[in-house]
């Protein structure tokens, strides 16, 4: 699927608003959807997000559950308008309001210790807030309640994340030892896993998707499903893109400490954060922005970084 043009999104955001859209242009985040910001005649802005006809679901899915998260005062944008037909562009579209801040991982560098810390309470905050949902029917990814695509333990997603990111690199990266050491890794702790309740987190709530405006969090901007099951996992994934970036990720592992007592726990936290770098590595027929180029100095960091966690995660005490 190639991006729509700059003037084929003016013409459905002016026609899914009502408004005139004078300009859009096209931004980085998500690695699922084609992302613009739009600016309207009046001198607000929104932001358009276009997938494929295929993942229409994904956009219904994002305005249910931020109805349920709504409830329990999860910052979310508001859903202004969406299209799912095909009428006002050739693919699914939905208009959001513009929440202020950037990414996690783009400003991240130039927060202070003390904006780190308050960063890192929002975040716990907000884990609390989504804990008070209900649990799920299943564990995974889901786009609603109703929704019966999901696993029945908790160690099938992590083995779907692992097999569909190892069926993506080449014969020679398959080959690498820490592949085999996050393999056994998850064979060996499946009693762990199979004690954990499909309990509700925000999935892509990670070094994406986090904006951070001033020092505070001011939204969360993916919701097309949410997770059930550990949620550790998408902060091994926000430590990884953080340590991909830089040196340290310390407001992820403040968050992450409550979960991570004592040596097994640390253990799966690293275990997550390599199967999260496999996912980063690899190409996925979902994303339209692909994986680091192999030369990037990402891309490098993020090899050395899986040999680094998929070690300790299969150190035994």
């Amino acid at each position: 699927m190639k991006p729509p043009t700059e003037q084929e999104v003016l013409q459905a955001t002016s026609r899914c608003l009502n408004r005139e859209a004078v300009t859009a242009r096209r931004i980085s985040m998500g690695r699922s959807h084609f992302v613009f910001t739009v600016e309207l005649k009046s001198g607000e802005s929104v932001i358009a997000r276009i997938t494929r006809c295929d993942r229409a679901e994904c956009f219904a899915g994002f305005a249910y559950w931020r109805r349920q998260l709504a409830r329990v005062r999860v910052p979310v944008p508001r859903v202004l308008s969406m299209d799912l037909t095909g009428t006002a562009l050739r693919w699914p579209i939905m208009l959001l309001e513009q929440a202020p801040g950037d990414d996690l991982c783009n400003v991240y560098a130039d927060l202070t210790a003390e904006e780190k810390r308050t960063v890192a309470d929002d975040l716990l905050d907000i884990r609390h807030r989504v804990s008070g949902l209900p649990p799920g029917p299943g564990y995974g990814g889901i786009a609603s309640y109703s929704d019966l695509r999901c696993h029945s333990r908790w160690q099938d997603v992590l083995w779907e994340y692992f097999t569909g990111a190892i069926d993506q690199l080449t014969p020679s990266q398959r080959k690498r030892p820490a592949i085999e050491e996050i393999r056994g890794t998850i064979g060996e702790l499946r009693p762990v896993f199979d004690r954990i309740d499909p309990l509700p987190y925000l999935i892509d709530a990670t070094h994406q998707n986090v904006l951070v405006d001033g020092g505070r969090v001011t939204a969360i901007i993916d919701l097309d499903e949410l997770g059930f099951g550990d949620a550790l996992y998408p902060l091994g994934v926000a430590r990884a893109g953080l340590l991909a970036r830089g040196p340290e990720a310390d407001c992820i592992e403040q968050v992450a400490a409550p979960l991570c007592v004592g040596p097994i726990r640390q253990r799966i936290f690293d275990l997550y954060s390599a199967i999260a770098i496999l996912k980063m590595l690899s190409p996925s027929p979902l994303s339209v922005t692909g994986p680091p180029s192999a030369d990037s100095k990402i891309a490098t960091r993020l090899w050395t970084l899986l040999d680094f966690f998929a070690v300790a995660a299969a150190h035994k005490e």
